[in-house]
């Protein structure tokens, strides 16, 4: 693992784009069948306390107008736009939709660390896809060839499996796109330097990943 983590970050120095392939002797499960290429593109949870000197000017309501907190103007449109987000005291918010009150949308505040999905599914990072379900089922495992074997960012290096799962859907979502789950943005950085992807391989999860 500390051997691949070195790898992509020598990749990442000389600014070569191209993925380095990884052999694993291990005979692993079959994947399923080819979904096709896709375009890919990224999200996350933004953090109010990456702000943390910005003017607290706009206040997010509930569904019934009771306030939640008050935040920047900037951090309030992310939150709109990204659908969740982590306020400064700790407590995770998501839309609840549009709403009559001074601000719109309204939020909630839920338990979930990584916020929700289509049909309220926990996000889980570099786990969770949103992808258009007229295409792809909401619960449906599957494979992205080009990230078996890359290492993902956290606290411990950890190599990907490739496994993913169509947990969400979003207004950006078309027909041949999917939205990876990065958690943050200082990940969605790190991974967009050593990989360079704007499209994928994408296959029914199959035995790998059930």
């Amino acid at each position: 693992m500390m051997r691949v983590a070195l790898v992509l970050a020598i990749v990442a120095q000389l600014g070569c784009k191209q993925r380095p392939t990884f052999h694993d002797a291990a005979p692993k499960p079959a994947v399923g069948g080819l979904l096709g290429t896709f375009e890919l593109t990224y999200y996350w949870v933004g953090y109010e306390s990456d702000e943390p000197h910005a003017a607290a000017n706009t206040t997010l309501y509930d569904r019934t107008c009771a306030p939640i907190a008050k935040v920047s103007a900037r951090f309030a449109t992310e939150l709109s736009i990204s659908g969740a987000g982590k306020l400064a005291d700790d407590r995770m918010v998501t839309v609840a939709g549009e709403c009559t009150c001074k601000y719109s949308p309204c939020f909630r505040v839920i338990d979930e660390p990584w916020g929700v999905g289509a049909s309220n599914r926990p996000l889980v990072p570099f786990r969770s896809l949103a992808v258009d379900r007229s295409q792809i089922a909401i619960g449906t495992a599957l494979w992205i060839e080009q990230l078996a074997g890359v290492d993902i960012p956290g606290t411990f290096p950890t190599v990907h499996d490739g496994c993913v799962v169509a947990d969400d859907i979003g207004g950006r979502i078309k027909v041949g796109r999917i939205d990876w789950f990065v958690a943050r943005k200082p990940y969605y950085r790190e991974i967009d330097e050593v990989l360079h992807l704007t499209k994928v391989t994408l296959f029914d999860g199959g035995e790998r990943c059930h």
